[in-house]
């Protein structure tokens, strides 16, 4: 069965057109139709002009011809015809000067026609539609008309104009014949073709070129894509790699692209860091309290049941140790959530101002016995991103820390103030201190400076922990300061978030609603 699907799969990729040629080909398309449009819209524009320009030539063909023949004052007949065309020296199109001779022409001199070989057909009638005159044999039809007429009309080389007019005796105003001029277009045909011709040799040339170019393009912009696809090639092999992308100097979305997949690679290798730290610190921590209550439960199975002294003392201790794994596991499920802070809670926003006096307000009543002082730099509330059951859980981390490694002094304390992009909170207290080593140790997961002695204080090493994994989410920092035997500060740092003055009043007004 896995031998099919594997099979099915090789055919599939078989089958399937890389991203790469369906770019080019894409782009080949693209640019060979905006090609093609243009290219017709220029070549019928073109033909229309040449179209008009044949006409308007047409039109003063038949013009003169009228007036030459107009100037006779009986109808016409071949005699007039050939004497007034000179037939030896007819020409349909006006000439021009020679440029090497002396001889000027002069603006009254009419103008001589000349016959175009191919080009242009004249064909005299008399009054009664008879042929008197053609200067070529040109088989199409003739019907008299009472004024200019121009016909499109089937020609030797495609379509063709014919022009018709009656011809009228400037002498005597009479009609005495007609005048037909055919312009079978030849010019204009073979013009039209060689240009149709340069524009599909040039759009072949145009298509080839554009595969080409755009062949290179798309695979330099692909480039990324294809990293990408190496590098999940790599990590399906080995979840654990470490490859990543080079993404260059490059700023366009595909290097934001490779950046956001670096960025989920890192973000997943670390959840996998730390599911396996979770898994590694649980099992440490559970082996001991688990140990000590298979110890007494076995001391009870021998013979400690019937003596109520040993019997009272293992049930407390492996209540105590039971309680113990309780704390351990809600801890360490406080600090699963803590790394998830960044999915689940990154819109919250929480006034810092209220939620500080809050928590002083409690500590000072659990704690009677404590001297606490806070000083407020605040002038007005003050926004955050941070959910604001997690900065509670901060702020009683680091207090019940001070509490617990308070000497004679029982004194703790509370400091905020801000700048302009940043607020700070300081924890100070006056008992052991640290050296510089646990200093930056003290955020490690399970520390303990004094393993005997926090664990009679009832500490697991994982509220410091807590606090940094959830400030770190909200992109925060946090830090302590220590001096053995004269007791520590700890520093936290959280971005401010700008807020309207309205939104402001609005968020203030709230709590007083509630109470």
């Amino acid at each position: 069965m896995k031998q099919v699907v594997t099979t099915d799969n090789d055919m599939n990729q078989k089958k399937r057109i890389s991203l790469r040629w369906k770019w080019t080909i894409g782009a080949a398309i693209a640019i060979f139709l905006t090609y093609t449009i243009f290219s017709t819209i220029l070549y019928v524009s073109f033909q229309r002009s040449m179209l008009e320009n044949e006409e308007v030539a047409l039109r003063d063909t038949v013009q003169n011809l009228s007036d030459r023949f107009g100037q006779q004052f009986y109808d016409l007949t071949e005699e007039s015809v050939a004497e007034t065309l000179e037939l030896s020296q007819l020409r349909l199109l006006p000439t021009l000067p020679d440029p090497e001779s002396e001889e000027m022409i002069d603006e009254e001199t009419p103008i001589p026609l000349r016959i175009g070989q191919g080009g242009m057909y004249v064909r005299i009638f008399n009054t009664e539609s008879e042929l008197l005159y053609e200067t070529a044999t040109f088989s199409t039809d003739f019907a008299p008309t009472k004024d200019l007429r121009i016909d499109t009309i089937d020609g030797p080389y495609g379509e063709a104009f014919s022009a018709r007019k009656p011809i009228y005796s400037y002498l005597n105003n009479d009609h005495i014949g007609y005048v037909q001029v055919i312009n079978s277009l030849y010019s204009y045909h073979q013009l039209s073709d060689s240009v149709l011709m340069a524009i599909l040799v040039t759009g072949v040339i145009a298509l080839m070129f554009s595969a080409i170019i755009g062949y290179f393009i798309a695979r330099k912009f692909l480039q990324p894509i294809r990293k990408i696809t190496n590098a999940m090639k790599s990590i399906e092999l080995d979840p654990e790699s470490v490859e990543r992308i080079d993404v260059g100097d490059g700023r366009d979305e595909l290097t934001d692209l490779a950046n956001a997949y670096n960025n989920m690679l890192d973000r997943m290798q670390k959840n996998i860091e730390h599911q396996k730290q979770f898994v590694e610190d649980v099992s440490h921590e559970l082996r001991t309290p688990v140990a000590v209550v298979e110890g007494h439960l076995k001391l009870l199975h021998r013979w400690g049941k019937d003596d109520p002294t040993v019997l009272e003392e293992s049930l407390d201790a492996s209540l105590q140790e039971i309680g113990r794994m309780k704390s351990l596991v809600q801890e360490m499920l406080d600090l699963s959530r803590a790394e998830q802070v960044e999915i689940h809670y990154k819109n919250e926003q929480t006034p810092v101002r209220q939620i500080i006096y809050a928590t002083f307000n409690n500590i000072k009543l659990v704690h009677p016995d404590f001297v606490f002082i806070l000083d407020d730099d605040l002038r007005k509330e003050v926004y955050v991103n941070i959910y604001r059951n997690h900065l509670e859980q901060i702020l009683i981390i680091l207090l019940d820390n001070a509490v617990k490694y308070s000497t004679d002094r029982k004194e703790v304390h509370i400091s905020v103030s801000i700048d302009s992009k940043e607020i700070q909170i300081a924890i100070q207290d006056y008992g052991e201190g640290m050296t510089e080593e646990d200093t930056e140790k003290i955020f490690n997961r399970f520390y303990r400076i004094d393993k005997a002695r926090s664990r009679y204080k009832g500490g697991n090493g994982l509220g410091l922990s807590i606090a940094k994994q959830l400030i770190e989410g909200y992109k925060g920092k946090i830090w302590a300061e220590s001096v053995l035997n004269h007791g520590s500060i700890f520093r936290i740092m959280l971005p401010v978030l700008k807020i309207t003055d309205d939104e402001l009043n609005h968020k203030t007004k709230e709590p007083q609603a509630e109470e």
